[in-house]
């Protein structure tokens, strides 16, 4: 930018939104045409006509000077100007509304997390100070009152009854089965065949009954 155009923008910014004619520019800077050109090409000047004559803003003030002489030229930018606060507002409430959508949605991802945890945890784990004293308690009610006319029953009945009841994995559940049988052979009687059970002699027992 030249010394003279650097001067040009300075007067033209000085008269704010009244604007200036360019004949008073030519007067005070002489032949302008080529610097306004310039300027203008750059979108730091806006020329109009007003009143018959050609007056120059900076664009720091020419909207001003556009909303003091055109009626219609402000009734646009008022409704422009509501409309963006609108949808200003709008954006906001809407951004809000997202946030506390995301904010519900991991409170509730995070409940449910929380709940299988304690779930997996409380069908996995098995329950804390049960010895095979405590489960042959239980083993021995649950297989009076499975047992069939013969006495025999399955293993994996006993399995779901159990695991449920106690809290403990199936692995536990046969682990402590096995304890229970080996502490008190005279009292019960295994037999083969079923889907699951304890492995004795290289062979699958599923069936079990109290003699």
């Amino acid at each position: 930018m030249t010394v003279d155009e650097k001067l040009v923008i300075k007067r033209i910014h000085s008269v704010g939104s009244a604007g200036i004619k360019k004949t008073d520019l030519r007067k005070e800077f002489g032949e302008i045409e080529s610097i306004l050109e310039e300027i203008i090409s750059r979108g730091e000047i806006f020329v109009d006509k007003r009143a018959g004559a050609y007056y120059c803003w900076h664009r720091d003030s020419y909207v001003q000077s556009l909303l003091n002489s055109d009626p219609r030229f402000k009734l646009t930018y008022d409704i422009l100007k509501s409309l963006e606060e609108t949808v200003g507002t709008l954006a906001n409430n809407i951004s809000n509304l997202s946030r506390y959508v995301l904010e519900m949605k991991n409170e509730q991802q995070s409940s449910v997390y929380q709940q299988q945890i304690a779930t997996s945890s409380a069908s996995a784990s098995p329950r804390r100070g049960l010895t095979v004293g405590d489960f042959k308690k239980e083993f021995d009610v649950a297989l009076a009152n499975s047992a069939s006319s013969i006495g025999w029953v399955e293993l994996a009945k006993l399995r779901n009854q159990l695991c449920d009841k106690l809290a403990i994995s199936s692995d536990e559940f046969y682990r402590l089965v096995e304890g229970v049988i080996s502490q008190d052979q005279g009292r019960y009687e295994l037999s083969t065949g079923g889907g699951e059970g304890v492995m004795v002699r290289g062979l699958l027992h599923g069936f079990v009954r109290c003699i």
